[in-house]
């Protein structure tokens, strides 16, 4: 009799397996999870608007905030503020005001019975207007997709419904996600800035306390570059932590979910929910499962809390920062020694020139379908477009020897962490220090807030951003990225909350002017005919790329 064997265990199996090359000495949170909400008595803001996601949380679960309340403040502030920012698409009171009051009698009845209910439960959440809501319009913020309305929902909405989370709203994205400016958005810390894209609008909407959490995407760093320019908290987990089915994609082999949230803490509620096996995405079922309760959310604080942990800093990434950002990132640095932690100078491995070719590949393939409105494109994105389109003509023998090319990558960066016995790596969030919105039409579509991002990516790694202050020249913010490797989801954000705490400057809140906006409010319609959840065709890969924490093929 032949034994069964499941592919998730296997392929599990086979992870963890290879994963006892390198050692974690990571804070123990990160094994044994801190997922506690702050003691309500403990909140001291008293405009809802203004609370973290866990601060407002805690009173949401004790019934000391009415989920009506906190959404009340977030749709006042939203509409008093956004005029000059502009984060928001799209917002849906209706519907959200209908959460709302689900979510009390959800809160309610679990107080009643002494259940536990998902910390989420009547939090209000911003969607990038890339994330299909059955019934509601999806435009990835583009005129192609005027009058779409998506046919079912995303694997991340279905999740953060369950919980019982209340969708405020879609925010703006860089068209299509292309590019890394979401120039119709202003940066909340100084409106003639860029906030960073394509999650520009979930970064810029989160700063300006229009609402607690956000999500995004990441396919080349577009949670973590908004992040650093707005001075929030990001993760772009692992790939196939996350369900990214019914979400428009950019190149599918390297889209990642991403959430965002003022702290690391915030911003792990979100994932907590997130996570897990989705049937109608198969990358989900790559790696080996979270397990276990979940993220800390928390840090575990002590004297010396990343003591023998080794954090390695790539010096090529660093040698690019202006004198302000170096003096930041610097300081970042002083902070990850003085809580223990040892800093490694490390050669990073060089990504293939030859993997961006397959990325317009899969970039063309989604986006062919658009040809006959290629004239409603706004302009800067009509080079990216024409690369897209020329890479049909790749042929698939070489479009499978790019895959092979990612491979060898992931097997460099593997060989990094080995080699050089690291925890974590700590990039830079950007090495540019503000980027004018009014400058982009002069540039390329890569353009706007850069950074040293797409290793993570082509290597399926999770990666932690938080804020660790403010430029002296620009006032913009500037943030750090910590990363693993794949399906050191938890390590990563447990030295990630460690460094927070010790420079807490996610608190900081812009000082934005009231500049009032009618921002176009939608009702629930029929649903799109579909038959994917975002109304459009090819939205789903059809490849999947090997993700491995092995150092070579042997």
């Amino acid at each position: 009799m032949t034994a069964t064997i499941n592919r998730r265990r296997f392929l599990g199996g086979a992870v963890a397996g290879v994963a006892v090359l390198g050692v974690s000495r990571v804070p123990a949170a990160a094994t044994t999870p801190a997922r506690r909400l702050p003691d309500p008595g403990s909140v001291s803001e008293t405009d809802p608007a203004l609370m973290s996601a866990t601060s407002a949380a805690a009173l949401l679960q004790a019934g000391h905030l009415h989920p009506r309340e906190l959404l009340d403040a977030c749709i006042t502030r939203s509409r008093a503020f956004d005029g000059e920012i502009g984060a928001w698409i799209r917002m849906y009171p209706e519907i959200a005001y209908a959460a709302a009051d689900a979510a009390a009698e959800r809160l309610g009845r679990a107080r009643r019975d002494g259940v536990p209910e998902s910390p989420l439960c009547g939090v209000p959440i911003a969607l990038k207007d890339i994330f299909a809501v059955a019934g509601l319009p999806l435009t990835a913020s583009s005129r192609v997709l005027e009058g779409n309305v998506a046919a079912g929902d995303s694997g991340v909405w279905r999740r953060l419904r369950d919980a019982g989370a209340v969708l405020l709203g879609h925010v703006h994205t860089d068209e299509f996600a292309i590019g890394v400016a979401t120039s119709q958005v202003g940066n909340p810390w100084n409106t003639d800035f860029s906030p960073g894209g394509s999650s520009g609008g979930s970064a810029a909407a989160l700063a300006a306390r229009f609402v607690p959490l956000s999500v995004g995407s990441d396919t080349g760093g577009s949670v973590r570059l908004p992040a650093s320019a707005c001075g929030v908290s990001s993760v772009k987990p692992s790939f196939g932590r996350v369900s990214v089915a019914g979400m428009i994609p950019l190149t599918p082999t390297r889209d990642h979910v991403g959430v965002l949230g003022r702290s690391v803490g915030d911003a792990v509620l979100l994932l907590d929910a997130l996570v897990g096996e989705d049937p109608s995405d198969p990358a989900t079922l790559l790696g080996p499962p979270l397990g276990g309760e979940g993220f800390a959310s928390a840090a575990r604080g002590g004297a010396a809390p990343l003591g023998g942990s080794r954090l390695g800093v790539p010096d090529a990434a660093v040698a690019k920062l202006p004198a302000p950002l170096r003096s930041l990132f610097d300081g970042l640095l002083d902070a990850a020694r003085a809580l223990g932690a040892e800093i490694v100078p490390v050669v990073a491995p060089a990504e293939p020139a030859s993997l961006a070719t397959g990325d317009m590949a899969e970039m063309g393939t989604y986006h062919r379908q658009f040809s006959d409105r290629v004239h409603l494109y706004r302009p800067e994105r009509l080079p990216a477009l024409a690369s897209a389109a020329a890479g049909l003509a790749l042929p698939a023998a070489e479009y499978f020897g790019l895959e092979r090319d990612r491979l060898r990558f992931q097997y460099d960066y593997n060989r990094m962490f080995v080699d050089n016995d690291l925890d974590a790596v700590v990039y830079p969030g950007t090495f540019v220090d503000g980027a004018r919105r009014n400058e982009f039409l002069e540039y390329t579509v890569s353009a706007g807030v850069q950074g040293d991002v797409r290793w993570a990516n082509y290597a399926g790694a999770p990666v932690v951003s938080i804020p660790v202050g403010r430029s002296s020249a620009t006032g913009i913010p500037f943030g750090v990225q910590i990363g693993g490797r794949a399906w050191q989801d938890r390590e990563v954000v447990a030295v990630a909350l460690e460094l927070q705490e010790a420079l807490p400057v996610w608190r900081d809140v812009p000082p934005i002017a009231p500049a009032p906006r009618a921002i176009p409010e939608v009702p629930l319609a029929a649903a799109g005919p579909g038959p994917d959840p975002t109304n459009t065709l090819d939205a789903r890969a059809t490849i999947l790329p090997a993700i491995t924490t092995a150092t070579g093929p042997g």
